[in-house]
């Protein structure tokens, strides 16, 4: 059974190909803000490459943050029209555990959230020891976890995948059209529509 693995929360838009629980190929691209433009073309390149087509997938894992608001849309979206449109099963996973599986014993994820947050999240083996949380990056430094942990800063040099954990730790959708995104903050435009509003 092929399954296509699809994450764009950070900068690097990384697509799998898997056959059966074995890895065959991947495609990544490191962008900012144009994910958007690439994201189909790059996934038939990785279909045309391995000769099959989006017809030969049977199910989608896609990460769903918590990272870049407008990166986790644009996989959930295309998560959403190909289950959707090709009736392929879809299966949900955290972008920090996804993108830091490849890494062994207790390891810290993080994604840069700016004005010095980070998205975090520790695991051990796939299971979470520290839940996904928005969190100053100081305050993390004080935890005995960051002391413990690997701590991984994720970007297109630091991050590693092991299909066999991303696989297990995998939630199955049971209605496509209610996945959303995983954002852990509110976006930008709602803050600032809230302290205009105070102000009104």
């Amino acid at each position: 059974m092929k399954t296509i693995i699809l994450d764009v929360s950070t900068n690097l838009m990384y697509i799998g190909l898997v056959d059966n629980n074995k890895f065959l190929d991947f495609e990544t691209r490191v962008a900012k803000n144009d994910h958007a433009k690439y994201v189909i073309d790059r996934l038939d390149q990785l279909l045309k490459r391995n000769d099959c087509t989006i017809n030969d997938i049977k199910k989608i894992v896609v990460g769903i943050g918590p990272g870049s608001y407008t990166g986790i849309r644009i996989a959930v979206m295309v998560a959403k029209m190909l289950g959707y449109t090709k009736n392929i099963e879809v299966e949900t996973i955290s972008s920090l555990l996804l993108l830091t599986s490849g890494y062994n014993g207790l390891t810290l994820a993080m994604i840069d959230a700016r004005r010095g947050q980070v998205f975090s999240g520790a695991y051990f083996n796939g299971e979470t020891k520290l839940e996904e949380k928005l969190r100053l990056l100081s305050e993390l430094e004080t935890k005995s976890i960051y002391k413990e942990a690997t701590n991984v800063l994720i970007n297109e040099d630091t991050y590693k995948i092991n299909v066999d954990v991303v696989l297990k730790h995998t939630t199955k959708v049971e209605d496509i059209h209610l996945l959303v995104p995983n954002y852990l903050r509110r976006t930008e435009a709602e803050m600032n529509y809230d302290k205009t509003s105070q102000r009104t």
